[in-house]
């Protein structure tokens, strides 16, 4: 009985080729064209109802989207939804606000004690550290 292989042809260099040259416009529309619709109207909603101009508000979601894609496109990822993720938005804000000289005014500002935006600001810097510089001595164990 010959090989299950052998019953599937080789691809041809020629073919090889043409597989490395598709792009997005080689997937069926109908697979993400709505998403993209609606992913672009959401933020431009979004936009406008913090009082941007129609125009201006679908230029800068259609930024937004090109960006995301660009980072993460064709690929799947998670996004929480809720608290998980208004709390995370929040802890990043933070991060990005916090100096020496305002954690008092971050705390009561957010409801939070001191401790709670230190903590928050150590974890949100080991994040950014992560990104940046990677995991040094990553081991099979995920210590």
């Amino acid at each position: 009985m010959p090989e299950q292989r052998a019953l599937i042809p080789e691809p041809t260099t020629d073919e090889l080729g043409s597989l490395a040259q598709r792009d997005v416009a080689d997937v069926p529309a109908d697979k993400w064209a709505r998403s993209l619709v609606e992913f672009v109207e959401q933020i431009q909603a979004t936009f406008e109802r913090s009082g941007m101009a129609d125009d201006d508000a679908f230029r800068l979601a259609s930024q937004a989207v090109r960006a995301i894609a660009e980072f993460r496109g064709g690929r799947q990822f998670y996004l929480p939804r809720g608290d998980t993720l208004v709390t995370a938005l929040r802890d990043a804000e933070i991060y990005h606000r916090a100096n020496r000289s305002n954690i008092e005014t971050l705390a009561a500002e957010y409801g939070l004690t001191v401790s709670q935006i230190y903590r928050i600001g150590r974890q949100q810097r080991a994040l950014h550290l992560r990104k940046v510089q990677g995991r040094l001595f990553d081991d099979d164990k995920g210590e």
